[in-house]
């Protein structure tokens, strides 16, 4: 909405902005960029990991078991269950949307190949041009390589309008109008359900042809501009509809037929750079909202967090330089049943090291990627997941503070980061219990996350 009121305000004050093709294609793909931002995971964080293959919430069914295991019944509410499925159904009706816009392109081209079944070629005005008897108006058939198609009835025509219509459409082609239209109608199909998508690709073909129009007439007397109006006027009568998604097109024939009259200025170079901005600025502005976007499950209550009656004893940092990106049980769009361990943010290549004695042992899946858990006996466990490289083998017996591979993003991970569970007896534990000074070195983004889920 933003885009259309302000373009077409700009446009009713300085109408020669209707033939900027850069204007109406810029603003068609900041109104991509604005649909696909949502998509992209948050920026703003290192890491992304969807536990989503066991659901877990918090529970204080013991002191030394803060994460309980669950049914995904008892972990959402029936709404949040039946809410859930929107994506899915929006996501079938999305992809429902674009095969239709690629059936009708389709049969475009279908239509197009039969009509070029019908053609012949012959020279006009010392160039090779295909010549079919239907009631079309003058095209390029072609993205890369257009040919020019021209309707029998043309030759009704005076060689004057014969060679400012030829001329016209020649435009086109050194313009490479063909290969943006081609683009403005792939993003059509992939906005076709937003009405601005539309509107401004009906904008850029008419810019198209008003700047043809401009650049055929620049120059030429006055009673040429005439026989071409009139060329345009007469072929109008005689064309039958264009083929869909294949023809130039857009606006009215009035407004055009006054524009040739008038003539088409540039508008100011000021005029122009401002556009720009503008567009940039709203492109801008849905990249800093992009994080806000996103739907997200209601957060666990903070009465579901306990924490034990008894610290265990405190573990060496698997990381020299501690960087807290997401702490335990936090709850995010694609942690809709807690965050099952704590997120370390860290450049790739950082060395891992572990956190206490024990045996370790090293597996790869599509999700944790190259990880090490190591057994440090009584039934707990420690996991390193998301490594870059692993510097150990299964069954090696290891140290606290020894180097057991490196920060990578392998799995699913959306940047290098190490992701840190601890077990204990087959439960998820909290991480703080068992490693010092989190808080102070945990960014205020996670430390603002879990105050508003958890109260602290």
């Amino acid at each position: 909405m933003l885009l259309w009121a302000m373009l077409s305000l700009a446009q009713r004050r300085w109408p020669a902005l209707a033939a900027q093709r850069s204007v109406w294609l810029g603003a068609q793909l900041v109104l991509a960029a604005v649909f696909v931002l949502p998509l992209l995971p948050d920026t703003r964080q290192l890491s992304v990991l969807p536990e989503v293959s066991v659901p877990v919430f918090l529970a204080s069914a013991a002191p030394d078991a803060p994460m309980a295991m669950a049914a995904p019944v008892a972990a959402l509410p029936s709404a949040a269950s039946w809410l859930a499925l929107v994506p899915s159904a929006w996501g079938l009706i999305y992809l429902l949307g674009v095969a239709r816009a690629a059936w009708r392109w389709q049969r475009g081209h279908a239509m197009l190949r039969a009509l070029l079944q019908l053609v012949q070629r012959r020279r006009l005005h010392g160039m090779d041009v295909l010549e079919v008897a239907a009631p079309i108006s003058p095209m390029l058939v072609g993205i890369w390589r257009p040919r020019l198609l021209l309707p029998v009835h043309l030759a009704q025509f005076t060689p004057e309008q014969q060679q400012l219509v030829i001329a016209h459409e020649l435009t086109h082609a050194r313009r490479r109008d063909p290969v943006l239209l081609l683009l403005a109608k792939l993003l059509q199909a992939l906005l076709w359900f937003n009405p601005a998508a539309r509107w401004l690709a009906g904008q850029l073909a008419w810019a198209q042809e008003l700047g043809c129009d401009r650049q055929v007439l620049a120059g030429r007397p006055a009673r040429q501009h005439q026989q071409y109006a009139a060329a345009l006027v007469r072929q109008l009568g005689l064309q039958a509809q264009p083929l869909p998604g294949l023809a130039f097109g857009g606006g009215g024939m009035a407004e055009r037929l006054l524009r040739m009259r008038d003539g088409q200025g540039r508008p100011p170079a000021a005029l122009r750079v401002l556009t720009a901005l503008l567009l940039c600025a709203i492109g801008a502005a849905s990249l800093a909202l992009q994080p806000a976007l996103a739907w997200a499950v209601a957060a666990a209550p903070a009465s579901m967090l306990t924490a034990p009656a008894t610290a265990p004893a405190v573990w060496r940092n698997p990381l020299d330089t501690m960087r807290v990106t997401g702490f335990f049980g936090v709850v995010r769009q694609l942690t809709p049943r807690g965050h099952r361990g704590i997120d370390l943010g860290a450049r790739r290549g950082t060395p891992v090291h572990a956190a206490a004695d024990g045996i370790a042992s090293v597996s790869e899946d599509a999700r944790l990627g190259k990880a090490v858990r190591i057994d440090h006996g009584g039934g707990i466990e420690s996991l390193y997941a998301h490594l870059d490289r692993v510097t150990l083998t299964t069954g090696m017996a290891v140290t606290a503070g020894q180097a057991i591979g490196t920060v990578g993003a392998t799995g699913l991970a959306t940047g290098p980061h190490l992701h840190f569970e601890v077990i204990r007896d087959g439960r998820l534990q909290d991480p703080q219990q068992w490693l010092a000074g989190l808080d102070a070195n945990a960014t205020a983004r996670a430390l603002r996350t879990r105050k508003e889920q958890f109260g602290h």
